[in-house]
Formats: C-alpha cells, structure tokens, sequence
C-alpha cells in the first residue's frame, strides 16, 4: 500500500528514502494515517497545477508528456475533436448557398430586363406598365434582401468558426509526443482534419461574401430602377391633365407607330411573362388560398348534402338561391374574390385575369335569375368589362383604341341610363339592392368623364376612368352576391346543426341582420380600396393612412399613434369576443334548463376574468404604453373609483369574491332582498335570477355579499314540505296517522330518512287539526309532490268514510257530532 501511494503522488527515490526513514520512528497506525492525507492532498492539487502548466508553458518537439499533463491532453483531444466535427457538419449542411446561387442567375436577368426597358423604353411607359415594373421588383427586392441577410449571417458565422479552427490549429500541445499510440493519431488526425475544414471554410467564406456581394450590387439595381420608375409615375400623373394627344376627331393614323393588333399582342405575352414570374415566387399564398377553398368547399358540401337528408329539405333550402344551385360555382366564385387580397398588391394582368374568372363564376350563379331584359345587359356589361380589361393592359397607345374607347364608353353610359329610368325588377326571387341606383349614377358619372378626357385628347385619364366606371359597377354587382353567399353558408350550418351549440351561438334568424350589416361595412371598404386602385390612387392611400397611424402625436406630455390605439382597441376586443365565446359555450348558457347546481359558471367568471386581464396586459404591451403613463392612468382611475364609482368597484370585487368564495353557484334557489329565484348567471358586476313567473331579476353583485342571503340549495336540494289537514272528532287518530304513513311510504319521491312525521297540531272547533310534514329530494318537484300526497290522503280516508269538515261559518255548523267539553259548556252558558 506505501509504495503504491507513493507512486501515485510522483515521489522521488531520494524523498522515498527519507521519508521512510523518519516514519520508521512513528508507530504504524500513524504513518499510515498521515500518508494517505498526502496523497489526498496531492491527487485535488493535481489538476489545477497540470492545466496551469498546459497553459504557461512553452512545448516543443523533444517535450516529454508526462502523466500528469495526460488526462488533460485527453481532454483537449476530445473538445477540438467535437469542435472540428460540430464545424465540418455545419459548413457542409447549414451552410448551403445552392439554391440561392441557382436563382440569383435568373434576378440578374430580370433585373437586366427591367433596366434595359427603361432605358431604352420608358418614355413610352404608362401607369400600368410602370405599376406592374415597381411591384416586380418590389417582390425582387424583398428576395434579395432576403438573400442578403443570410449570406451575411452565414459570413459572420463563417469567420468566427474558423477563428476557432485556426486557434486549435495554432495550439503547439498537438505537436507534443506521447507514449499512447491511439492518442497520437488522434492528436494527427485533428491536424489533418483542421487543415481541410480551414481550407473548406477559406473557400467558403469567399464563394458566400462574392455572393453577397452580387446580391448587394442586384438589390441596388433594382432600388435604383424602382426610384426611377416612380418618378416617371409621378412626372406621368402629373402630365396626364395636359393634352397628351391630338383630340380625337383631329386624329391621323400617322400619329402612332403601332396599329391595335399589334400592341394588343405584345401587351398580352408581356401580361402573361408579368404573370408567371410572380406567380413563380407566390406559391406559399397560392397554396394558402386552395386551402381555404377546400375547406370552404368541403364544409358547404357536407352542410348541404346533410340538409337534403332531411324531410323537410325541400322547405329548408328555399330561402338558398346561389349554393343550392352549385356549391362547387359558388365556392369558386369566393375564391377568385378573396384571392386579390391574400396578394396583397398584384400586378394589374393577375388581377384583371383573377377578375375574369371571377366574371364567368358569377355569370353561371346570377344569370338564370336575370330577368329577360336583364339577361341583355348583363351581356353588354360583360363584353364592356372585358374590352376595358384588355384596354388596361396594353402598354402603348394607338388610334383604333381611342376609338374603342369612345364607343364602349358610349355603349356603357346607355346601358347605365337604362338602368337607372328601368322601375322594373332586375332579378327574379333575388331581392334589388338599395345601392344599385347610386352605383349605377356613379358609373355614368365615370364613364362621361372618361369619353370626355378621350375626346380632349387626355388618353391616360380616359382609360383611368373607364376601366374604373366598369370596375365599380361588376364590382359593386360581385361583392353582393359575395354576401349573399356568406349569409347562405351561415344559415346551412345553422340549419344542418339546429341542435349543436355553435348552431345556437350562430343563430341565423337573431344574428342575420348583424352580419349583413358587418358584410355591408366590409364590403363598402373592399370597393373602396378596388376604386382607389383603379385610379392610380392605391399608393397614395397606403402612405396616407400610414402617415396617419404611424404619425407620433401629443397631448400634454403623453406620446402616442393612432396604431397603437388602434391595436389596444382590437386586442380588448378581441378579448370580450373570445371571453364571450367561452361564456357561450362552457358557461352559464348551459344550465338555462337545468335546476342542477353546477360550479361552472364561477369558474367560467375566473376563466373570463383571467382573458380579460391578460388581453388588457397584451394590449398594453402590444401598444407601447409606458408603465410610467400606465401608473399614472390607474391613479386617475383610482381618483374616480373615490368619487363616483364606488358602487361599480363594489360589485366588481364582490363579483371576484363569489368567484372564489362561492357562496352561491348557478342553479342555487336562493332569497335576497324579498326575491326568490334560481341563479342562472354570475357575472363580472351583477348576477342573473329567473323567478318562478319567468323573470330574471339582476342583482348587482354587492347585495349578495351585504344583505342576508337565503341559499336553499347550498348543500344539497332536499327540502320539507308541511301541509295540514282536520279530521273529525270521532276519527281513530291512530289509524288515520298509520293510513297517512303508509300513504306516504309509497311515494318514491319522499324521503325516508328522515322519514315522515305526523303531529297533531291543535284541536279546533270542528275538527282535529293534524300537522304532516315530510322531505323530498328535488325542492323543484316539492309542489307537485305536495299536491299528489294531498289528494292520496284525501282519497285513502274518503275510503274508509273519513269525511274531512267542511268550514262553512257560524251559521252552518257541520254535520258531524261534537263532543262538548266542561270548558266549552261553561262558555255558551256564560
């Protein structure tokens, strides 16, 4: 055992010698104490000693490893080890620039294309064709960005992961010796492998920041290209109040260099490059919008065909006109409406190309409830809509399109004025919309516009106007039917799943007038923003409405925006939507038919209060309020509650307090301030109670705590019922208690324990008045139970000729025999 320690802790020859000659002199429990606290003391100095070495000392070659620098080499081996592999797999599998090195060829091109366009093309531009090219390359420039912004990550983490490398391959223990065989090729195999994965990492690193910096040189191409376009925009709005071209009627071939054929067959493949390029990078919102047709679709079709199983389908789906005729038209007709907008702002050639599918779905929907005449113009409006379609796409002018315009902006203000002197129905079964009169003046209005500014020689503000004439009217005609396809689809699900809960939360017959005025309010802000668009004005919108909400304003020392008022406000209410819901759903609607005492309403108040809260909290932070303004609104609110809402605070914490407390729970009968009734709501301030005359009684919430409260229910629902009855004097008393007993055995809907007691009251003037009380399980079914067991006890005695007396005043006496008693006598003789 000694010499093995002293192996362990390195002792010398010399010092071995020495020290065992001076514990020679020591007995041997005590040598061998003392040495074993050497060795511990050497063995956890160790450690700290050997990495202090590893780090101040200086290798070369010829150095030596001992034992104790070993377990620490190992440890260095295995970390530059793991660190070389950790790098290796990031630089061959995260950091992988292929597919970003295989589109970028592709943005150059069109970044090329775009630029040559200008160049040699854009004095010839119009507003279309301008709009198109700054929202192409608004899309390339978010890629791009995009792209710039992981070539940069990766640059970053490039260079700090070979800084590690080309530390560990710096370090000189790796060069060092070792007498283990294993543990040096190892130490060579990080050599090797760290000179590779620098070199990789060299190679790298310059592949991505060349990269980068063709991405960086595109993204400020397609900047500048933007820029450039948009000044041409602004210099074309400008001018377009100026005559353009030579009036009409004055006008000569030799004026345009292109004919109409022409330029409508460029301006067509130049819509379908426009399309299939962004197209290509939109997918995601493509795939979004086919997922929710077919969920819209797959719903609608399931309601339906479950509404056909019924008997009285036929009665039912009356009041459809759009989905029982085709639901798979009509769910495409919905597509092709909201698709636009998951675009956010296509170019013009995708939204005139959803636009026309759109026109076809609703030409198969409305066209059979057309009446005759109008089956007539709506093939007018049709042909009109698609002429000012393709009008809008082409990129040049020329004289058969000015005369296009003319005549179809003639043909449209006819066909307008017919609409509007026409007192006849439009549509059969289909009610007439109140703002079809002032749609249609509003189109007239536009299209007169429009053939004036063609005649005047003003071709931009022409086309501008006409294709918006037409576009407000189809518009106005498709967001309609939209909404009628929406109140249809609400009134199927209502319809098919009469008995379900979400059926009852969405009841059409009460909330229909609700969502039709939502819809209206929607879709007035759908024409809107679709009129803006057609008059070039979108832009100018959208920086308004951004300069307005994002504007900083002041009141006093307090900073906000209309945006962050504007999130506060949704997000509480969104909380009382959602707090509602849950109220709906799992609350107290739940019990309005059930006597049974239930905990859930108050852990529905919890629950609504937990979302009300933490809604607020969201709002608050979502809207940037400081804490500091935040404080100094509670201390306002708190100088309010002092002064005038003391009552409102009141209820609001004894709301929280019957939470928690539980006093009273929905389904109770209780009694408070002379009203009796079953608790069908607790509430966040006053509670619900629905009285046996079928009114609910409010209760603010502070007179269940501070007046006496008469909870029968409380512990359970069993309550004693009492009448009494008189019986004549010569009864056997006895007989009747027993008949009476038996009787009331036999009702299972009388407790036996406690069981039935019988007592006689008093004696009266005619009769043996007796006392009969007994419980019943359920308080609500106590009337009933109280009236059968009167009427078997009347029966029962009646058999057994116990005829109950009959009170009929002083004057008639019953007929029975009274039995006169010394007292009674001594009475009538006084």
């Amino acid at each position: 055992m000694f010499r093995l320690i002293v192996a362990k802790t390195s002792f010398t020859h010399y010092s071995y010698k020495k020290s065992l000659a001076f514990f020679t002199t020591l007995n041997k429990k005590n040598v061998f104490l003392l040495l074993v606290t050497l060795a511990i003391l050497v063995m956890e100095t160790q450690p700290a000693l050997s990495q202090k070495a590893l780090k101040k000392k200086v290798y070369s070659a010829d150095t030596t490893v001992t034992d104790t620098l070993l377990p620490n080499l190992v440890m260095k081996v295995a970390s530059y080890t793991a660190t070389i592999d950790h790098t290796d797999f990031l630089i061959r599998r995260k950091f992988n620039i292929k597919p970003i090195a295989f589109d970028l060829p592709e943005i150059e091109r069109k970044v090329k294309g775009f630029k040559s366009r200008l160049e040699t093309k854009g004095s010839q531009m119009n507003l279309r064709s301008l709009n198109s090219g700054v929202i192409m390359l608004n899309e390339i420039s978010r890629k791009l960005a995009s792209y710039e912004k992981v070539l940069t990550n990766y640059s970053g983490e490039l260079t700090e992961s070979n800084a590690e490398v080309k530390k560990i391959l710096r370090d000189p223990i790796l060069v060092l010796p070792v007498p283990d065989s294993m543990l040096q090729e190892q130490m060579e195999d990080i050599r090797i492998e760290g000179h590779e994965l620098d070199s990789l990492q060299q190679k790298t690193l310059a592949k991505v920041n060349l990269l980068r910096n063709k991405v960086s040189v595109n993204l400020l191409q397609s900047t500048d290209i933007i820029s450039d376009m948009r000044y041409l925009t602004i210099s074309l709005k400008m001018g377009m109040w100026s005559q353009e071209q030579s009036p009409l009627f004055s006008s000569k071939q030799d004026e345009y260099k292109n004919n109409l054929i022409e330029i409508t067959t460029k301006a067509l493949e130049r819509s379908w490059l426009i399309i299939s390029i962004y197209v290509n990078d939109k997918w995601n919102v493509i795939t979004l919008g086919m997922m929710i047709f077919i969920f819209i679709f797959s719903w609608t079709l399931l309601n339906i065909r479950r509404m056909k199983k019924r008997p009285d389908a036929a009665a039912v789906l009356e009041p459809m006109h759009f989905l029982s005729r085709s639901v798979l038209i009509g769910c495409l007709m919905a597509l092709f409406t909201y698709l636009p907008f998951l675009f956010a702002n296509p170019p013009m050639s995708l939204l005139h190309t959803c636009e026309f599918l759109r026109l076809i779905m609703l030409t198969l929907l409305i066209y059979p409830f057309f009446t005759r005449r109008s089956k007539i113009i709506w093939a007018v409006l049709s042909l009109l809509w698609l002429y000012y379609a393709l009008d809008d796409v082409l990129l040049e002018s020329a004289l058969g399109e000015r005369w296009g315009l003319f005549f179809a902006g003639i043909l449209l203000a006819v066909t307008s004025v017919k609409i509007i002197i026409n007192r006849k129905p439009n549509f059969i079964k289909l009610p007439e919309s109140p703002a079809t009169a002032a749609l249609v003046i509003f189109t007239l209005a536009q299209v007169v516009l429009s053939i004036i500014f063609n005649l005047a020689g003003r071709v931009s503000l022409a086309k501008i106007f006409g294709v918006s004439a037409i576009q407000c009217l189809v518009l106005g005609i498709t967001l309609k039917v939209f909404c009628a396809l929406v109140l249809e689809a609400i009134y199927l699900q209502s319809e098919a799943y009469h008995e379900s809960r979400f059926a009852k939360f969405i009841n059409f017959n009460t909330l229909q007038h609700r969502f039709l005025r939502v819809l209206w309010i929607v879709s007035t802000a759908v024409w809107l923003v679709s009129l803006m668009r057609n008059l070039t004005l979108y832009d100018v919108m959208l920086e308004t409405l951004g300069s307005f909400f994002t504007e900083t304003r002041t009141i006093g020392s307090m900073v906000f925006t209309f945006k962050s008022v504007a999130v506060f406000i949704c997000i509480i209410w969104l909380s009382s939507v959602i707090s509602g819901f849950i109220n709906f759903f799992f609350g107290n609607e739940k019990v309005q038919n059930t006597t049974n005492r239930t905990r859930l309403g108050s852990m529905m108040l919890l629950i609504r209060l937990t979302i009300w809260t933490l809604g607020f909290c969201i709002a608050v932070a979502a809207a940037g309020i400081p804490l500091d303004k935040l404080s100094l609104m509670l201390g306002a609110l708190g100088v309010g509650i002092g002064f005038g809402l003391q009552n409102i605070v009141n209820n609001l914490v004894s709301g929280v307090i019957i939470a928690f407390e539980r006093p009273i729970q929905v389904g109770d009968l209780i009694e408070v301030g002379g009203k009796t009734g079953v608790v069908k709501e607790i509430g966040v301030r006053s509670s619900k109670i629905n009285n046996n005359e079928g009114a609910d009684i409010i209760v603010p919430n502070g007179d269940l705590l501070s007046q006496h409260l008469i909870n029968w229910t409380m512990q359970d629902r069993s309550k004693q019922v009492q009448f009494s009855i008189g019986i004549p004097y010569q009864s056997d008393i006895q007989k009747v208690k027993t008949l009476i007993k038996e009787t009331l055995a036999k009702n299972e809907r009388i407790m036996t324990s406690p069981a039935p007691a019988i007592a006689i009251q008093e004696f009266g003037d005619w009769a043996i008045d007796l006392k009969i009380s007994f419980w019943v399980y359920d308080l609500s079914e106590a009337g009933t139970i109280r009236t059968n067991a009167m009427i078997q006890i009347y029966e029962i005695l009646r058999d057994i000729g116990i005829e109950l007396p009959a009170y009929k005043g002083p004057a008639n006496e019953p007929p029975i025999h009274k039995t006169i008693t010394p007292r009674k006598q001594a009475e009538d003789n006084s």
